[in-house]
C-alpha cells in the first residue's frame, strides 16, 4: 500500500483552525447578547441560528473524529432542526410566495346570483333567459334528429 504523507493536511488544518479563531474573536470575546442587541430581529435571529449551528457542526465533527456513529447521535437532530430555521429565516426575508391571483368564475357566478336573488327583475329575466335556452336546444335536438 501507499502511504500519504500527512504533514501538509495537518499544517492546511491548523492553519485554517487559526484562520477560524482569528474570524470568530470578534464573537468570542464580546457576549452573544451584547452583538444581539443592537440587530434588527432578523439578523438576530440569523446570528443565534448561525452560531449555535457552529457549536452543534464542530460537536458533530468531534463525534465523526471518534469513530462514533454520529447520524444517530441527538446532535444530528439539532443540525437538522437548525436547517429548518434556516428556511424558516430565508422564507421570512423573501417575504410570503406569491399566490396565483386567478378567478373561480364558478364561485362567482354563484355569489353574483345569490346577491341578486330577490330582485323580481332579475329573476323574471333569468327564467326568460333560460327558457330560451331550454328552446334552442329543443330546436336543435330536433333539427339533428330530422337528419
Amino acid at each position: 500500500m501507499d502511504t500519504v504523507d500527512l504533514h501538509p493536511l495537518l499544517e492546511q488544518a491548523e492553519e485554517n483552525i487559526d484562520d477560524l479563531e482569528e474570524a470568530l474573536a470578534p464573537l468570542l470575546n464580546t457576549p452573544l447578547s451584547d452583538i444581539s442587541s443592537k440587530l434588527p430581529l432578523l439578523d438576530k435571529a440569523k446570528l443565534h441560528v448561525i452560531s449555535t449551528y457552529a457549536i452543534e457542526s464542530i460537536l458533530f465533527s468531534y463525534l465523526l473524529l471518534n469513530g462514533e456513529n454520529a447520524k444517530e447521535h441527538a446532535v444530528f437532530t439539532e443540525l437538522t432542526r437548525l436547517k429548518q430555521y434556516f428556511e424558516k429565516i430565508k422564507q421570512a426575508e423573501t417575504g410570503p410566495l406569491k399566490r396565483d391571483l386567478s378567478l373561480d368564475k364558478q364561485a362567482a357566478g354563484r355569489f353574483i346570483k345569490h346577491a341578486l336573488s330577490g330582485n323580481e327583475k332579475y329573476d323574471l329575466e333569468r327564467s326568460e333567459r333560460q327558457a330560451r335556452e331550454k328552446a334552442n336546444v329543443h330546436i336543435k335536438f330536433d333539427e339533428l334528429s330530422e337528419r
